[in-house]
Order: structure tokens, then C-alpha cells, then sequence
């Protein structure tokens, strides 16, 4: 359902028929003023590989008029190709791929991908600055599986290391006898530590005896370890439950769990002289745009660091899941670090040759003065909070319009608050800061999670009104291409195969904008298409096949985005 893999194709058949074997960038795009599709850069290739103009033009014609689904093809001078497809052949085949499964997408390359993302802290709460990585790697997630993909979710929580030797000697010296039952009172542990912690060098000196306790496994020290992991992840748990994530307790391979490969890997990088040892540091260093760079394995006093870890982590990958992709979700800043940890990996071959390690890198959600989303006091905002606010905005608002029981309004809200936090994300290109507003997200005058959700609501109460669902108008009534509106609608959902794989790239606000375009040409076609006026059984019927197509897509895509839809707002 494809059509520019259509052209491509017979392009790439055209090219092997006169012996251009070597690959060239050309574009295909839809062409609103001149044709349906246009072939761009084709006279570079000619001028590159020196053959006759009129020669290869005349082949591209004949060739393609082959095709039934190409009506006409016009070439203009100095080169641009305009292709017309045939109405007829694109309703055939919307008929026959709206009632396969998925609408027949798939992807012929099926890997094993690991895709790290979320990845808080434990003895803390998660925070705002976790939301871009949980969502965007969720929902790449989600993509990559429906084209097809074993996915493999990793949660590394950052569950070991110095703050929990802080931790465990003030709990040890100030609150041995108090119960402590929730992550509030453990990070205001760990505040109250980490500052006692740089004042003081006897307090210092006791926490990291304890982080030595901690790594040679002393029964009384892991209990109290073993408590906080578990408040965390319980507390963490009920985030993702909330924002729909799929993220489970299954998903956690943490920092604790690749200690002990830790002396293996030093070992190995010694042995390779990939490491040096520099006063009992030992650190490797790794070459960047002719710069070196030095990144530390192994302290002075003997510690790990996250480089260690993180190292250690993707050997795991390849050898336990055979990953054959691994994705990290990590902001813009770690940029430098991870490709010294990608070129290590590489060196000391941790990894296959064709394994590829992938960074997608975001940008920063700021407050509406522009700057770094945080409290008066300059620490992150909770999570929570900002999904607690939203929902309380939504409820008003929903309450205000209608007329439901406090049971409904609850659940409705829940649904409305997460798809708008989720899809204002989503729909924002990755690599870029955006200015976080609540009153803009719930909009439902602009691309938003709401705004998709009513637009869904709407099909689906049209379909009930005609005693119909989105699978019957599928399955058994017939479309016909009826008006300009309807080609246009059509091209659109031509397009979702190669929106989809876009999207799986790292890049889920092409979908959003996808389906905000197509949401925007149902509405136009709504105004202009009053189905339930229509009196003609196979005009009306044809019209609601192509509304439940529309509904169709954007449950797919929401779903993939990791949104619910509501049948109902």
C-alpha cells in the first residue's frame, strides 16, 4: 500500500534495464499543483552517467505506462517527472488491504532490537527530565514491533553505586530505628546525605565502607539496598502504569546486575591496550573529530564507573538477545560519552560487526519563559505532579461540557490528560526543546492527543448512527473514489506503510503530523459529506467504509504512539 515504493521499484527496474548499477539519491514526492506524485533529481543521474536525455525518458514513460495503477506520466523540461495514478486501481486497493490485517504492512527485515530507555534513578523520584525517554522510547518501541521486530525493553535503572553507601550510613547513624515505607522519605534521605556527604570527610569515609559492604554483598547492608530498589520500582511501576507504558518489572536489568563482569571487562581492556593504567586509574582513551578524549573505567580506589557498566551492558546485549540493534533514548548531552562507549565496544569487538548502536538524542522541555522546566527552588519537577495537574485540568474541563458521573469524568480524564502529555511530546521533532503548557495540549483546535481522540469519537458516533462499526463498513461495503476530497483522503492512506517506517526511525512526530492531516481531511469531508442525509444505499455505504478506514488509522496510530482511543468524549 505503498505507492512511493511503487516508483522506486520500477525506477530500480528502469536503472538495471540500462546498466546504472550504482545508487544515486533521487526524491519522490507528492505533487499538489502538477500531478499526483513527481520524480525529482533523475537529470543529475543523466548528467552523472552520461547518457541520452530523450533515451532514458522514453524508457521511464513506456515503462511505466505499463502499470495499471499509473494513469499518465508527463515529463517537463529540464526534468521533472509527473506521475497521475489511476483512480480506479487505488480504490481495488483500498478494498483489498484495508481488510488485512494491519492493511498488509509489514517488514520483510525482522531483527532482534534492544532499545534502552526511561532509566531513572533509584532512591528517587522520576521527574520531569525522564518523561522524553520513557514516552519516545515506548512509542519506537511500539513501531518496531508492528513492522515486524523482536523488541527487546530494557529498563537500566541506576541502582547501584556511591549514593547508596550515602544512604545506608545515614539510615545506619539517624533513622535506624524508623520505619522507612515510601520514596518521599528515601530521597529526603539521600538530599540529607549527599550534603552531609560533601561537608563532612568522616561521614564521607563511612559511606563508602558501606559501598564496599555493598559490592561484597553484606547481608545487612543488602537488606536495606534491596528496600529501596523495591520502593522505587513499585513507585516508578505506578508512573508507567499510568502513562500506558509498557515498561514492566521483567524490563529492569539494572546497574547492580552487570557487577560482576566488571573485573572481566577491565582485564580484557588491559590485555587488549585498548585501557592504560594511570596512578591506579585506569581509563581508555577514544579519538573524536581529531580530539582525544579520555574517559575513566576504574578509580583510583578501585570503584566502577558508568562507563564500566555501560560497556559491560552492551556485550550482555549482543551475547543475551543476539541484538542486532541496540537504541538508547539518552538527551543530547550524553552524546560525547556514549560514542566513546560505542568506539570501545567496537575496539575490544564486544560486538558483531554488523550490530548497530543507535543514539536518539532529545532536546529539553522548558518552562513558558523558555527555560529549563524546574521548581522556584531549581530542582526537576516530580512526574507525578505534572500528570497529577494535567489530569486535574482535564477534569474541569470535561465537567464544564458534560454531563457525566464523577466515575466517568475520572476515567475519561485519566484518558484525555495522558494522550495530551504523551502525543504534545510525540508530536514535537525529537532533537528539539519545547515549551511545556497544559492549556496548549488539551487544545482541540491544533495537532494534540485530544483533538485525535475526538476526531476518532466523532467517526465512530457517525458509524453507530447508521447501525454500523468500523469493522462491518470494512469488511463488507465497497468503496468507490466519489470526489477530489475522497482522492485526496486516499492518497493519505496510501501513505501510512512509508509514514510508519519513517516514524519507526526515531522520528514518532511524523505520524502525528500524518494523522493530523488526515484528521483535518475528514473534517473537511464531513462538512461537505452529509452521510446521514444521503439516501443512495451505495453512495452512503462507500462514504462510511472510507470514514471507518480514517478511524481505522488513527487507532493504529495512537496505539502505536502509545495513546488510548475513546468511543466517547
Amino acid at each position: 500500500m505503498n505507492i512511493k515504493k511503487k516508483i522506486y521499484k520500477e525506477l530500480n527496474k528502469i536503472f538495471k534495464y540500462i546498466k546504472i548499477n550504482k545508487k544515486y539519491d533521487y526524491k519522490i514526492q507528492q505533487n499538489k499543483k502538477f500531478s499526483d506524485y513527481q520524480i525529482n533529481g533523475i537529470i543529475e543521474i543523466i548528467k552523472k552517467q552520461k547518457i541520452n536525455k530523450e533515451y532514458i525518458f522514453k524508457i521511464i514513460e513506456e515503462k511505466f505506462k505499463k502499470k495499471k495503477i499509473f494513469k499518465k506520466i508527463n515529463i517537463i523540461e529540464p526534468g521533472f517527472i509527473n506521475i497521475f495514478i489511476n483512480k480506479k486501481e487505488i480504490e481495488k486497493i483500498i478494498n483489498k488491504y484495508t481488510k488485512i490485517k494491519n492493511f498488509g504492512i509489514k517488514n520483510k527485515k525482522k531483527q532482534n532490537i534492544v532499545i534502552d530507555y526511561s532509566s531513572p534513578n533509584a532512591a528517587k523520584e522520576m521527574h520531569i527530565g525522564h518523561l522524553r525517554s520513557t514516552i519516545l522510547g515506548d512509542s519506537i518501541a511500539n513501531i518496531l514491533k508492528f513492522l515486524g521486530n523482536k523488541i527487546i525493553r530494557i529498563n537500566h535503572i541506576g541502582d547501584w553505586g556511591t549514593q547508596f553507601g550515602m544512604i545506608i550510613a545515614w539510615i545506619k547513624k539517624y533513622e535506624k530505628n524508623k520505619k522507612i515505607n515510601n520514596i518521599i522519605s528515601i530521597e529526603k534521605i539521600y538530599q540529607k546525605a549527599q550534603k552531609k556527604f560533601s561537608k563532612n570527610k568522616k561521614f564521607a569515609k563511612i559511606s563508602r565502607k558501606y559501598v564496599v559492604k555493598l559490592q561484597n554483598k553484606k547481608s545487612n547492608v543488602i537488606k536495606i539496598w534491596k528496600k529501596i530498589i523495591k520502593l522505587t520500582i513499585r513507585e516508578n511501576q505506578k508512573i508507567y502504569k499510568k502513562l500506558n507504558i509498557k515498561l514492566k518489572k521483567k524490563n529492569i536489568i539494572g546497574e547492580s546486575f552487570y557487577q560482576k563482569f566488571l573485573p572481566n571487562i577491565i582485564k580484557d581492556l588491559l590485555k587488549k591496550k585498548i585501557a592504560k593504567k594511570k596512578n591506579k586509574t585506569v581509563l581508555v582513551f577514544t579519538k573524536n573529530k581529531k580530539k582525544t578524549n579520555a574517559i575513566v573505567i576504574k578509580k583510583k580506589d578501585g570503584g566502577y564507573l558508568y562507563s564500566t557498566t555501560d560497556i559491560a551492558s552492551i556485550k550482555y546485549r549482543c551475547k543475551k538477545f543476539n541484538a542486532q540493534k541496540i537504541i538508547y533514548l539518552i538527551d543530547s548531552r550524553q552524546k560525547l560519552y556514549l560514542n566513546q562507549i560505542f568506539s570501545i565496544v567496537k575496539k575490544a569487538k564486544y560486538i558483531p560487526k554488523k550490530t548497530k548502536l543507535i543514539h536518539y538524542n532529545f532536546g529539553t522541555i522548558l518552562n513558558k519563559k523558555g527555560k529549563p522546566f524546574k521548581t522556584r527552588k531549581g530542582k526537576n519537577i516530580k512526574l507525578k505532579k505534572i500528570i497529577k495537574k494535567t489530569i486535574s485540568v482535564t477534569k474541569k474541563i470535561i465537567s464544564n461540557k458534560k454531563k457525566y458521573n464523577k466515575k466517568k469524568i475520572k476515567e475519561i480524564s485519566l484518558k484525555v490528560a495522558i494522550s495530551a502529555i504523551k502525543y504534545y511530546d510525540l508530536s514535537k521533532n525529537r532533537i528539539k526543546n519545547y515549551i511545556f503548557d497544559i492549556n496548549k495540549m488539551l487544545s482541540l483546535k491544533e495537532n494534540t492527543g485530544p483533538y485525535m481522540q475526538y476526531a476518532y469519537t466523532r467517526i465512530i458516533s457517525i458509524l453507530k448512527k447508521n447501525n454500523t462499526n468500523i469493522t462491518k463498513s470494512i469488511q463488507f461495503n465497497k468503496f468507490k473514489i466519489l470526489n477530489n476530497t475522497e482522492f485526496k483522503i486516499c492518497k493519505e492512506i496510501m501513505n501510512l506503510e512509508e509514514i510508519i517506517i519513517l516514524s519507526s526511525k526515531g522520528y514518532p512526530h511524523i505520524m502525528c503530523h500524518y494523522l493530523y492531516k488526515i484528521t483535518l481531511l475528514f473534517s473537511n469531508f464531513y462538512e461537505t459529506n452529509r452521510i446521514n442525509k444521503i439516501k443512495n444505499i451505495e453512495i452512503k455505504n462507500s462514504k462510511l467504509k472510507l470514514i471507518a478506514i480514517i478511524a481505522k488509522i488513527i487507532k493504529i496510530c495512537l496505539k502505536l504512539l502509545g495513546i488510548q482511543v475513546l468511543n466517547k468524549i
